[in-house]
């Protein structure tokens, strides 16, 4: 109320302290207020910079975060798609932001069981991230992940080992061979091996597993040995949570 008084209702600093109040509201799950206040902040960003501003995509990305939250993937999915339009045109098509946001949308298709466009996404994602990122990094890792996972349940068994170990090797490169990431996808690849009735295998993979979790003093409490449940991963790109 405070800075109203001194700036007015419609002024950039406004829209962003809103963010920042939607953020606390997304993260504290309380996901109704979030969406209140960040269409609050849309509304100002847009009489401030029009349509066609950065500020703009990056609100309709967290409106969609929340939307998805909520289960409204139709809604959620159309917030994402502006956000990505107005992204490739002030970013241009091989930006680490646009990657998010299509990330974001394959994630929507996956939840709403349209596993082709839930592919396509995962695949664009992958070609924006490599583009961005280089071909080693987290964000490349974890998108192999869901992307097997897709293949996993349509039964596309070559192509879900292949996502797997490809975000296995990365991982190592990137967090060293006993990190906590390579454990799950060891995990990960245990349960594909055991869906296949391969047991030997995945025995062996669990086994690595445990012993990284032993290693850094960790229980193997969060060792899942099930052919159809996978480790449990998140679902919305770690840098796209925070975007306000």
């Amino acid at each position: 109320s405070i800075q109203r008084a001194s700036l007015g209702n419609i002024h950039p600093a406004v829209a962003k302290t809103l963010a920042n109040i939607g953020l606390l509201n997304y993260k504290g799950g309380r996901y109704a207020c979030a969406l209140d206040v960040y269409q609050e902040a849309l509304k100002i960003y847009m009489s401030v910079y029009g349509g066609e501003h950065l500020e703009v995509a990056s609100t309709l990305n967290s409106i969609g975060l929340v939307l998805f939250k909520q289960d409204m993937f139709d809604l959620a999915l159309g917030a994402f798609m502006e956000s990505l339009r107005i992204r490739q045109s002030l970013l241009g098509k091989s930006h680490r932001d646009v990657a998010i946001i299509m990330y974001n949308i394959a994630t929507v298709y996956y939840e709403r069981g349209d596993e082709d466009e839930a592919i396509k996404f995962y695949e664009e994602t992958l070609q924006v991230e490599k583009a961005a990122l280089g071909a080693d990094h987290k964000d490349i890792a974890l998108t192999l992940k869901h992307l097997g996972q897709v293949h996993q349940q349509r039964g596309e068994l070559v192509e879900t080992l292949n996502c797997f170990q490809q975000a296995l090797e990365i991982e190592r490169k990137v967090h060293g061979n006993n990190s906590i990431n390579v454990a799950k996808t060891l995990n990960q690849i245990g349960n594909f091996h055991l869906q296949k009735g391969e047991s030997p295998i995945a025995m062996r993979k669990f086994a690595e597993s445990l012993r990284i979790y032993k290693s850094a003093d960790q229980s193997g409490a969060d060792i899942e040995i099930s052919g159809f449940t996978l480790y449990g991963m998140s679902l919305i790109h770690p840098e796209s949570a925070a975007a306000a």
